[in-house]
């Protein structure tokens, strides 16, 4: 089985055994290392092949998976003692070392590349339905996507100014600026994100009332939405920016943010675009 050309150019393949093996036949132990990937698994009727699964991914399964730990960390041993047929995870994935040995095992390594946009995202779901055997599903899933994509381009305000800040608890707020996936879910939403600076970085909210924001996204280190009334509690200044005098504070899943554009940040834009819409 092949994947053609312009798939490639999202995902970086290291293929281990024959290509032409039936795919049935390499899909009965999955290991996934990636929530995004844990999430496109899972749509194409996949979870029960999932034996182990890095700490990002143990929201979305049973609790009985196997808990790889943090996915920039893991262990080839803990990864190989799995038996698995496939290793399903990001180009963020590591350390190096567990890579070359994986490289080296039986098994068939797939790396995605992190979705920065909803064509990345359907590039990935196609090359995984391609390479697992379930091109129907992920069909299917390709068009689920394009038909909430356009949800969301038909509806919420467009071109507001937006700022993501996750709450660090007593340490303050860090604000997202370019090239992270919070600035990908502000153009996902049609908005202007002003943070315009790589990465995140602390902010003080005097700082942020001189931006001005027209919405403020609040996100956690937890895998469920930021609890609102808490943080303004410490932080009650943010009710004098335009977005708290509008009620545009917005609670975010941050879990779902951690690994790129994915199904779960497309819910997250449609329903913060819901919240948005007058």
């Amino acid at each position: 089985m092949s994947v053609p050309g312009p798939a490639l150019f999202f995902i970086v393949l290291i293929l281990l055994t024959p290509l032409r093996l039936h795919a049935e036949t390499l899909t009965q132990r999955i290991v996934t290392v990636d929530s995004n990937a844990t999430e496109i698994l899972i749509a194409l009727g996949l979870g029960q092949k999932i034996v182990a699964a890095d700490v990002t991914s143990q929201s979305l399964l049973s609790s009985d998976v196997p808990n790889l730990g943090y996915h920039r960390a893991l262990s080839a041993e803990g990864i190989l003692d799995n038996n698995p047929d496939w290793v399903v995870g990001s180009d963020h994935m590591g350390p190096e070392e567990t890579l070359s040995l994986l490289k080296k095992a039986p098994l068939r390594l797939v790396q995605l590349n992190s979705p920065k946009n909803l064509t990345e995202l359907k590039a990935n779901i196609t090359a995984l339905g391609q390479l697992l055997g379930r091109e129907q599903e992920a069909t299917s899933l390709v068009t689920r996507v394009d038909q909430l994509g356009k949800q969301l381009s038909a509806v919420g305000d467009k071109q507001q100014n937006i700022i993501f800040l996750l709450d660090l608890g007593d340490r303050g707020l860090s604000q997202a600026g370019s090239g992270t996936t919070a600035d990908a879910l502000i153009t996902l939403l049609g908005g202007h994100n002003l943070g315009q600076f790589s990465g995140y970085k602390s902010v003080s909210v005097e700082a942020l009332l001189s931006i001005s924001p027209d919405v403020i996204l609040l996100g956690q280190r937890s895998d469920s939405e930021a609890d609102i009334e808490r943080i303004l509690q410490r932080q009650p200044l943010l009710i004098n920016t335009p977005a708290g005098r509008k009620d545009n504070i917005i609670g975010v899943n941050a879990g779902k943010l951690i690994a790129g554009i994915s199904l779960g940040a497309l819910d997250e834009a449609l329903a913060i675009s819901e919240q948005l819409t007058p």
